[in-house]
């Protein structure tokens, strides 16, 4: 993983006329114009938004130097840092470099710059196994789709008759043509009430078959 960043490093410094580029150690003392890179640090880097597994990121902190007084080594510098600048995926960071970092690393202060370079490691998505048992049970609970119709006693529809089975908490009521539609169990009991003559006439009927109409008649009053 360090190796592909400091190869594509190496790449991008020769590119721009670095004879050579360190990363450890010494400059080379045969006058090769070198740039040296100094990894000194390892930052996070929020990972991406993503649909997928986000790969794991962070960012190398690196300081750039050109470790000779030469004007073509200043120029080096000035060409690695106006290419750094451009880059989209890099990140510079300008200023002064504590005295306590050349006092670590046993160099005369010189002029430097900070290099952010991100690291990403993409991660494989899980697969998950292949289950070999049903661990899915399906249970109905014997309810059926039901429509009906509620008239009065001389056949003519109820509209807005009050439709309601046992047990449920809340009614349904027919329309201007006396239909309902619910869904009911075999074993349950549908209420239906409806104001016939002024009077509130109700009636408790059990469901026909399962595919027979649910037909209710109010009795008229008595």
């Amino acid at each position: 993983m360090f190796d592909g960043v400091s190869q594509r490093l190496t790449t991008w410094a020769t590119t721009l006329g670095a004879g050579a580029v360190v990363f450890t150690g010494d400059a080379p003392q045969d006058g090769t114009l070198a740039a040296r890179l100094s990894l000194l640090g390892i930052l996070p880097f929020p990972p991406p938004r993503t649909l997928t597994r986000a790969p794991l990121r962070f960012r190398l902190r690196y300081l750039v130097t050109c470790p000779s007084t030469t004007p073509e080594a200043q120029t080096l510098l000035g060409r690695l840092l106006v290419s750094a600048l451009q880059e989209p995926e890099l990140q510079v960071e300008l200023g002064d470099i504590a005295p306590e970092w050349w006092s670590a690393l046993g160099w005369p202060p010189q002029p430097a710059f900070w290099l952010l370079v991100p690291v990403s490691v993409p991660l494989a998505e899980p697969t998950a196994p292949l289950a070999r048992e049903h661990l899915l049970s399906v249970q109905t609970s014997g309810r059926a789709w039901r429509r009906g119709t509620v008239t009065d006693a001389r056949g003519q529809p109820v509209d807005g008759a009050r439709v309601q089975l046992d047990g449920a908490p809340e009614p349904l009521y027919t329309d201007a043509s006396g239909h309902f539609e619910l869904a009911a169990r075999p074993e349950d009991t549908l209420q239906v009430a409806s104001v016939v003559d002024g009077q509130v006439r109700e009636v408790r009927v059990q469901p026909p078959g399962r595919d027979v109409r649910w037909l209710v008649q109010v009795p008229p009053p008595e």
